[in-house]
């Protein structure tokens, strides 16, 4: 996420510097290695560079003090799910311990990470730097497509307490022409978990669905193309599957209980989208087993799409 957004920002004409703690892959990225595979990717980093828009240095202390004035702090880090579910936002107090004090006086501070309502707030907290202003801007990029949802966004939302600060992100991405939603911090910040949550509840409810379709005898995929022609529903996300995974629908839907949990607040859909994608994969195991006969043992397997 943080490098696509550096080479995708340098990209629209801004001039970016990229931090990392590893120097190894800062070397890599300089000669115009990329080591993930996304497509696009590592054609904007060479470009970038050579255009001199893009830069990769060692260490946010180096970012925000070398070179030109910073007017914008991304801080694309690490939010993995923690203890309980909650998401563990070390990574991002760590950055601005660092930082805090090498910041400009009207620089702004973007969390760009997914991160809890509230993180905002106590990143304003942590700083304590009435000059500096902090933004909540989510990202919404999926694996093997981040170029392109970067640069062919659906929507961009910003939300700060100060407008001023939103409005300058928000310019940011101006040439890309996409619906943008300004608003407050909060609301920023649940606006990913509320999407990704979504998403997983319609994910469980097919997955349960197939399961129903299999007892009843009916085409699961009749019956969800049928659903997918409702224009309130559509066609999206109503393949059923093994169960939900990958690097964000877990630990957003976690999250996003522990954060109502804390506010007093029971989120039964989400809950019981978690518990029907933990039974999926048991469901799945079951099913392979009868495939075969009832005995999974020594045998190898592959997956196809």
């Amino acid at each position: 996420m943080g490098l696509t957004t550096g080479a995708c920002l340098a990209s629209l004409g801004h001039r970016v510097v990229c931090a990392d703690i590893d120097t190894a892959k800062v070397e890599r990225l300089r000669d115009g290695v990329v080591d993930i595979l996304e497509p696009g990717l590592a054609d904007l980093v060479v470009e970038n560079r050579a255009a001199g828009r893009l830069e990769f240095v060692v260490g946010a202390r180096e970012a925000v003090s070398g070179g030109d004035p910073v007017e914008v702090v991304f801080l694309c880090v690490p939010t993995p799910m923690g203890e309980g579910g909650a998401a563990d936002l070390a990574a991002v107090r760590a950055v601005i311990e660092e930082i805090r004090h090498l910041l400009p006086s009207g620089c702004v501070v973007v969390n760009k990470s997914t991160v809890p309502v509230g993180t905002a707030e106590a990143t304003r907290r942590l700083l304590n730097r009435r000059d500096v202003a902090v933004v909540s801007n989510p990202e919404f990029l999926r694996e093997g497509s981040a170029v392109h949802d970067f640069l062919h966004p659906d929507r961009i939302v910003v939300g700060s307490e100060a407008q001023d600060a939103a409005e300058k992100v928000a310019a940011l991405y101006a040439r890309l022409g996409a619906p943008t939603v300004l608003t407050d911090a909060a609301s920023a910040e649940l606006v990913k978990y509320a999407a990704n949550c979504f998403l997983a509840m319609k994910l469980s409810y097919v997955n349960a669905l197939a399961e129903l379709c299999d007892v009843l005898g009916a085409d699961v995929g009749d019956v969800t193309e049928g659903m997918g022609h409702d224009r309130r529903i559509g066609q999206a996300f109503l393949r059923p599957g093994p169960g939900w995974g990958g690097s964000c629908l877990p630990k957003d839907t976690h999250a996003l209980v522990q954060v109502a949990a804390a506010a007093g607040i029971d989120v039964p859909l989400v809950g019981a989208s978690i518990a029907t994608n933990e039974r999926q994969r048991h469901l799945m195991v079951d099913k392979i087993r009868a495939a075969v006969g009832g005995n999974l043992a020594g045998r190898g397997w592959a997956c196809s799409d």
